[in-house]
């Protein structure tokens, strides 16, 4: 659910959470499930074990055991066949025929009881109890089966990817190109002090359009004719299709079973195979699909030039008698056309978000289930429908310094105009690219005069005159509205071969103070900074901000590398950020060379003011809860073995204090949500003009982590939907003695420092992972969608993503290009 800021006007109040209470969960004996015999996705796994249990053998399964998906079951009883047992299950309903392989669609599962105690729920009591700050692995062990107990009845009956689960009764919509979206519902289970909380969130999957295959393929081409399904093998539509329908499952209109699909394949009615007509004879004969089609089941088909389906065993099937099975998650990047319809139809206001949770919760049909579920119920555990109440602040909002005046923020937000840049950079000569159409180039030319009046105005300089022949200090880049291959050049051409600053804009684009405000902080300039008295004290020594972050290629590939980033800060007003990319092998989410990525750091750092900073203050993002304590660990060692390889590499004398360093992680993309109950009354200031919480909003009591010291705050304002807070867990803390309120202050005037933006965000550093394509060469093709989806990492060649990737220009090193 969501927190609702408090109706008082104290800056101190009582708001609501999207967490509910839960208590009352039994011991269980754990046990050990083998390898199935075949291999099969998590998905498939599940039905198989629900099959073991309510058809296989139902009367051994009493109370139901409750399984992970993987290799783990629970079992509130010690069952009724000693320390193993095997299994063997028939996902089909029929009985095998006569002659047929007696293992087709026979599954093996053997249960072994684990060797150790019954999961124990003390130590998780003792955690919650504050007797503790110790997760122990009984402990976790016990949240785990929490977390499976609360997920296990929806996830049963919906498609999911186990954390979330997706259902159409919530709500669903059609996307386009052969796919839907439904709503579902999140779910977690946090240990806090006090208590364990069910945090409920909905959220949305995308899903294959169920229905006669024909229609779901054409959908997907954006046609609606048959004859659009008449492809050879070249055809680059075919690629497509075999790409978008790999591994899901259909049906058929001639016969009843469920198959998984392995390739798309041109003309299938033409398409010949050896056929053993009277398997009692043993007479092969060649035949196509179409004869074999009308001789075997009496069906003409109707498009026997169309495309086909190969399944297992080799067998075609044409399309024309497919049909896709339903409630099948789509994992792969969505296409960015259909991404802009889900968000509009997933971004909830506040109060309606809360609504959907509450009709998930109670109510006929309730999805969620916690009432119903015999999980639930065994555990002997129950889950509140009422949401937490949480105690919450909202911070001071730092002024922002311009040049001749300052601007308040209110809700995250302040205007640019009648300002003047804080450090505004000459453009001693500037050049423009029109990559536009020549009917737009009258209008091209007032978009540049407005930038350069916009430039003019804010800079107090006078804007270099036409025609100036020089090296320019700026390149401008116009573009029509779909040129991806265009801007991929013009940024590898200004970030990595050439050094030159490039702006790349669509002459569409009406706010041109925000183009001037990208522009000077590309060219090393400051367009404002945040007053604020922590950033102040800080100042009085030197000290650096630093932010990291691993960015992932997407979900399924493997044959790509993950790119890490860092940036940090150079000068007093952390305004000025040196940036450092390199490549890792994909998904590792440690840092591989953060050390190294720190040693260039601060000896750049040392280069610029001739000494090293006192203090280092490093952000980190994208750390999930189970990753931060080993990775964060790990990275922390690597920041001090950095500073004492720049103790020992440049001679600093070795009683010299080092600098102090403070690591805190920053998360976000948290399905937490504050939500105002202000929104009307005497107490509406309380909340923004989207319903959310205003930006400043702080929790620290009440949903805290029982084993760190941590943080929610919501730094920015609310756009569309319901606005997310970051979640501020720290590490180690050098510099601050642990001070939350002083963490608090700087990690929220942190956000108001995005120099190319009039609104706070919701991380305190700028990241640059975003822009990693750009410095692979062309021909790797690094992030195109036609990127291999594999099953391993087994083939990776990282020495091969090595060599074709490039930093950043040395003339790029003092300015914000990534802006």
């Amino acid at each position: 659910m969501t927190v609702s800021f408090a109706s008082t006007s104290s800056p101190r109040g009582i708001d609501h959470s999207n967490h509910f209470f839960a208590w009352g969960v039994a011991r269980a004996v754990s046990f050990n499930t083998e390898r199935l015999s075949r291999k099969s996705d998590a998905r498939r796994r599940i039905e198989i074990f629900e099959r073991l249990q309510n058809h296989a053998q139902p009367d051994v399964f009493k109370p139901k055991v409750i399984y992970d998906s993987d290799a783990i079951a629970y079992s509130s009883r010690v069952l009724p066949f000693g320390n193993a047992a095997t299994f063997d299950v028939n996902m089909s309903d029929r009985a095998p025929r006569e002659g047929a392989a007696q293992s087709r669609g026979i599954f093996r599962i053997t249960l072994k009881r684990v060797d150790a105690a019954p999961v124990s729920f003390e130590d998780l009591q003792h955690l919650i109890d504050g007797r503790t700050t110790q997760l122990t692995s009984r402990a976790d062990v016990a949240l785990t089966l929490v977390q499976l107990i609360v997920r296990q009845a929806p996830n049963l009956k919906y498609p999911n990817n186990v954390k979330a689960f997706f259902c159409r009764e919530a709500g669903s919509r059609a996307l386009g190109g052969g796919l839907e979206v439904f709503r579902g519902y999140y779910q977690s289970v946090r240990p806090t002090l006090r208590t364990l909380l069910v945090n409920i969130d909905t959220t949305c999957g995308v899903i294959y359009q169920e229905g006669p295959m024909p229609e779901v393929a054409l959908n997907f081409l954006g046609s609606t004719h048959p004859r659009d399904l008449n492809l050879s093998e070249r055809d680059p539509k075919l690629a497509k299709l075999k790409k978008f329908f790999s591994g899901i499952f259909i049906t058929f209109t001639h016969r009843k079973n469920k198959k998984k699909i392995q390739s798309i394949i041109p003309q299938a009615g033409s398409q010949k195979f050896e056929w053993n007509k009277d398997k009692n004879e043993g007479v092969v004969q060649t035949t196509t699909v179409q004869a074999y089609f009308r001789e075997a089941y009496n069906i003409t088909l109707r498009y026997p030039d169309a495309i086909g389906v190969k399944i297992g065993g080799g067998s075609i099937v044409p399309i024309e008698l497919c049909v896709i099975a339903p409630d099948q998650r789509f994992t792969r990047k969505l296409p960015q056309e259909l991404t802009k319809k889900m968000v509009e139809f997933t971004s909830d206001k506040p109060k309606a978000r809360l609504e959907s949770i509450r009709r998930g919760i109670v109510g006929a049909g309730a999805a969620l289930d916690y009432a119903t579920s015999p999980f639930v119920r065994d555990a002997e555990m129950e889950v509140s429908t009422t949401p937490t109440m949480i105690d919450g602040k909202v911070l001071s909002t730092p002024e922002m310094q311009y040049k001749r005046g300052t601007q308040v923020p209110r809700f995250g937000a302040w205007n640019v105009m009648n300002q003047q840049f804080r450090e505004p950079q000459n453009i001693a000569c500037w050049a423009v690219v029109d990559y536009g159409h020549p009917k737009d180039k009258p209008a091209n030319e007032r978009f540049v005069r407005m930038i350069s009046e916009n430039c003019q105005k804010l800079a107090a300089k006078k804007a270099a005159a036409a025609h100036n022949v020089g090296q320019p200090d700026l390149i401008v880049v116009i573009l029509p509205s779909s040129a991806a291959e265009i801007r991929f050049d013009v940024k590898r051409y200004g970030d990595v071969l050439h050094g030159r600053v490039d702006k790349v804009a669509r002459a569409n684009d009406q706010y041109c103070n925000n183009v001037a405000m990208k522009i000077n902080a590309k060219l090393g300039g400051v367009n404002t900074v945040p007053n604020a008295s922590v950033l102040m004290n800080l100042a009085k020594s030197a000290y650096m901000i630093m932010g990291a972050d691993v960015g992932h290629p997407a979900p399924g590939v493997f044959d790509q590398p993950s790119v890490a980033s860092l940036v940090a800060s150079y000068d007093r007003q952390a305004m000025k950020y040196h940036a450092y990319t390199t490549i890792q092998p994909p998904r590792m989410e440690t840092i591989e060379q953060l050390q190294h990525m720190i040693f260039r750091a601060l000896d750049d750092f040392g280069q610029e003011h001739r000494k090293a900073p006192e203090k280092i203050i490093f952000f980190r993002d994208g750390l999930s809860e189970g990753e931060y304590r080993g990775v964060a660990e790990k990275e922390f060692k690597d920041i001090k073995d950095a500073i004492e390889r720049v103790w020992k590499e440049r001679g600093l004398p070795p009683q010299a204090k080092r600098p102090a360093v403070t690591f805190i992680v920053v998360g976000s993309g948290f399905h937490l949500a504050f939500i105002s109950r202000c929104t009307h009354g005497p107490y509406r200031r309380d909340a923004d003009r989207s319903g959310n919480c205003p930006a400043g909003f702080v929790a620290d009591e009440g949903i805290g982590n029982p084993i760190a010291k941590d943080y929610y705050l919501l730094s920015h304002g609310g756009l569309l939907g319901t606005s997310r807070p970051s979640h501020y867990i720290v590490i180690q803390d050098e510099n601050f003695s642990n001070n939350k309120e002083v963490l608090q202050e700087l990690s929220f005037a942190l956000c108001h420092a995005y120099a190319r933006a009039t609104r706070s965000v919701s991380i305190p550093a700028p990241l640059v992972c975003g822009r990693a394509n750009f410095h692979f060469a062309p021909e790797l093709k690094y992030d195109d969608s036609s990127a291999s989806v594999t099953s391993g990492k087994s083939n990776f060649n990282i020495e091969r993503w090595r060599s074709g990737f490039q930093g950043a220009h040395s003339n790029m090193s003092k300015k914000m290009f990534y802006m």
